[in-house]
């Protein structure tokens, strides 16, 4: 799954495709987003199917089941530029003798890469796939990332895209400093002890 992410490195999304960005270092389901689907532009990230009556608001798409569920039916994909993302990592604290939450911030040294996503008239959702067995000890979903040669792959709707980016992914714990939507600093992407 993915919950939060950051877009951070202004001048790269600049030098590269010609969009100009405010550094967001917490970005939340319900932000707009920068995207590429063709060329770039912004969507809120959550998407409903045109049919429902009431928002669905759905920020993750499972890859697997894409073509078999109605609310993914009618929708085109498109690419999420990132420079890292945020996972929590359930777990049982003994001593307090209750469940936690860790973040942890998952990236590539500060290197733009790419989530896959689709979208349509209401928003955008982020393609999620089984976890790779380096980060599956976090979470057992992660986002379905692409490299930047893979990005026109995926928007002309090749089912067959590899993973050349999960086994580079750097991880580390930070703080619940970034449980907050309302905490968009560097601090959220900090490493914490």
């Amino acid at each position: 799954m993915c919950g939060r992410f950051s877009l951070s490195k202004k001048n790269d999304v600049k030098l590269k495709f010609d969009i100009d960005i405010k550094p967001r270092y917490n970005i939340s389901p319900g932000s707009e987003v920068d995207v590429l689907a063709g060329g770039p532009f912004k969507l809120t990230w959550n998407l409903s199917p045109p049919w429902a009556k009431q928002p669905m608001n759905l920020i993750n798409a499972r890859y697997e089941t894409l073509h078999e569920k109605p609310s993914f039916k009618d929708t085109a994909r498109c690419v999420f530029i990132v420079d890292g993302w945020y996972e929590w990592k359930r777990y049982f604290d003994w001593k307090k003798r209750e469940n936690k939450n860790q973040p942890f911030y998952h990236h590539l040294g500060g290197e733009l890469f790419f989530m896959a996503g689709i979208f349509n008239d209401t928003g955008c959702a982020i393609v999620t796939k089984g976890a790779s067995k380096e980060l599956k000890n976090i979470h057992p979903r992660q986002p379905f990332l692409l490299i930047e040669n893979q990005i026109s792959n995926w928007l002309s709707g090749d089912e067959f895209i590899k993973d050349r980016c999960s086994s580079d992914i750097q991880i580390h714990k930070v703080s619940t400093y970034v449980n907050s939507p309302k905490n968009d600093s560097i601090e959220c992407m900090t490493p914490f002890q």
